[in-house]
C-alpha cells in the first residue's frame, strides 16, 4: 500500500491470520473487500469493518510515540544515542547512507524511523528501505541515497567502488563515516539533543521524536525571519537574511542548509501556502513559537495580521494569476517519474519502493488517485517548481509547452523533456 499506516496494517494482518487459522474464509474475504472499497478516511476517524475489525486512521501530523510506533521503537532500541546523532547529521548533509541488518523487519524499521526524525522535512533523494540483490549497483549511485541492505549482501556491497558512504550496521550498532557531520552541527544544538535523548531513553511516549523536533526548530525555526512581503507581490524567502541574522556559530551550517533539497522543498511548501492565503499550523510551528528561535519574525506576524484584517484578497489574487498548466504539472511529473523508475529498474513486479502518500503533512489527506504521488512513505517530494516555470527533478526537466482541456473535462498539459547537465 502507498499508505504509511504501519500499525493499522499489522493489526489487520493479525486479524486475517486469525481468520485463516480458524478456517473462516468468508470473514477474511469480507474484510478484504471492505478495505478495498473503503474511501480514504480523515485522520483520527475510527473505521469499523465488522464486529471485531476496526481501526483509527493515523494522523501524520502527530509525533510518533514509543511503543505505539513500531518503526521508531525498533530503531531506538537497536541503535544507541550516539549513532542516532551521527546518522541524523549525515541525513542533514544529504550523504549517501547505507543501513544494514540481518533482520528485515528491523532493517525497514530503522530506515523509516531515521527518516521520520527529519520532520517537518523529508528525505528528497533515492529512498529504498530494502534493496533487492539484483539492484546492488544502486549502492554506487553518485547522488545522495538512504538505502537498507540485508547483512548477507554487505560483503558484495563492500567489494564495490564505494566512495564517501556512511554505513550503519544495526547488528553490531556501529557506524562508519568519512565525514565530521556531527561536529559540523552547532554545538549547543547537538548537546541539547543528546541530553534530551538520554533523558527519554527509559520512558515511553513521543519524547524521542520531540527531541529531534526541537533540534529541527533550533536549526531552521528562524526561517520566518527571512520571509519578505511586498504589497501585491508573492511572499518570497531571502536566503541572505536567513543566514546572516543568526549567530556566527550557526551561519556556517545555514550556508550549507540553503543548498539542501530537503530545506528547499520545505520552504517552497510554506511559501505556496502563504501565497495561497491559507497559512499553516502544525507541531513544528508550535515548537517555533515556544522557543527562542522564533526571534523577531515580524514578516510572518505581519502576514497573520493582514489576513485577519481581510487582506487575504491580495494573496488570492496572486494565486489566481498562477498558470493553470503549472498547477497540474507536478502531478504529471509524478506519474512520469514512477514509470521511468520502473523502466530503469527493469521492473518485474516486486515492491522495490514504498511509493506515494495520501496525506500531505501540511494540507492533510489527498482524496483522489490523481493526488497519489510516486514518493516515499515519508512524503519526500521528487521535484519542485522552478522559478521560471520548469519542473525540476533529479533525472530531467519537463517544460510545459501547451495546456487545454482533456476529453474528460480535466486539465491537459503537454511537455517537452530536457535532460539536465
Amino acid at each position: 500500500s502507498y499508505l504509511p499506516w504501519f500499525e493499522v496494517f499489522y493489526k489487520l494482518l493479525n486479524i486475517l491470520a486469525d481468520y485463516t487459522i480458524k478456517g473462516q474464509e468468508s470473514n477474511w474475504q469480507e474484510l478484504l473487500v471492505s478495505l478495498h472499497t473503503l474511501p480514504i478516511p480523515e485522520p483520527g476517524v475510527p473505521v469499523h469493518l465488522g464486529v471485531h475489525s476496526f481501526f483509527t486512521v493515523p494522523d501524520t501530523g502527530e509525533l510518533p510515540s514509543i511503543p505505539e510506533n513500531r518503526n521508531l521503537t525498533e530503531y531506538f532500541v537497536a541503535v544507541d544515542v550516539n549513532n542516532m546523532l551521527h546518522l541524523y547529521a549525515s541525513m542533514l548533509y544529504e550523504r549517501r547512507i547505507l543501513i544494514c541488518c540481518s533482520k528485515l523487519s528491523t532493517l525497514t524499521a530503522c530506515v523509516h524511523g531515521s527518516a521520520a526524525m527529519m520532520y517537518p522535512m523529508h528525505w528528497q533523494h533515492v529512498y529504498i528501505p530494502v534493496l533487492p540483490q539484483h539492484l546492488l549497483d544502486y549502492c554506487c549511485a553518485p547522488m545522495p541515497y538512504l538505502i537498507g541492505v540485508h547483512s548477507s549482501l554487505m560483503e558484495k556491497v563492500r567489494g564495490m567502488a564505494l566512495d564517501d558512504v556512511v554505513v550503519l550496521n544495526v547488528d553490531t550498532n556501529t557506524l562508519e563515516t568519512p565525514y565530521d557531520d556531527l561536529q559540523s552541527l552547532p554545538n549547543d544544538v547537538v548537546s541539547s539533543l543528546k541530553s534530551r535523548l538520554k533523558k527519554v531513553s527509559t520512558t515511553t511516549g513521543d519524547g524521542v521524536a520531540r527531541a529531534f523536533l526541537k533540534s529541527q526548530a533550533a536549526l531552521f525555526g528562524s526561517y520566518r525571519n527571512a520571509l519578505q512581503i511586498e504589497p501585491g507581490e508573492p511572499i518570497t524567502f531571502n536566503e541572505d537574511t536567513f543566514v546572516n541574522h543568526r549567530s556566527s556559530a550557526m551561519r556556517q551550517f545555514l550556508l550549507n542548509a540553503i543548498q539542501l533539497q530537503l530545506f528547499k522543498q520545505f520552504i517552497d511548501g510554506r511559501l505556496d501556502l502563504l501565497n495561497a492565503g491559507e497559512g499553516f499550523s502544525d507541531i513544528f510551528e508550535d515548537e517555533i513559537n515556544m522557543g527562542e528561535y522564533a526571534g523577531s519574525d515580524k514578516t510572518y506576524h505581519q502576514w497573520l495580521f493582514t489576513v485577519k484584517k481581510g487582506g487575504g484578497a491580495i494573496f488570492n489574487t496572486v494565486k489566481t494569476r498562477a498558470n493553470p498548466a503549472m498547477k497540474n504539472a507536478y502531478k504529471f511529473v509524478s506519474t512520469v517519474l514512477f514509470y521511468s523508475v520502473k523502466e530503469r529498474l527493469h521492473y518485474t513486479g516486486e515492491c522495490l519502493f514504498t511509493f506515494c502518500s495520501t496525506a500531505d503533512p501540511i494540507k492533510g489527506p489527498l482524496r483522489t488517485l490523481e493526488d497519489h504521488r510516486p514518493i516515499t512513505v515519508h512524503f519526500g517530494q521528487v521535484g519542485r517548481m522552478g522559478r521560471k516555470g520548469e519542473i525540476k527533478i533529479q533525472l530531467h526537466t519537463l517544460v510545459p509547452m501547451m495546456s487545454g482541456k482533456s476529453k474528460h473535462g480535466g486539465s491537459r498539459v503537454e511537455y517537452q523533456r530536457k535532460s539536465l547537465p
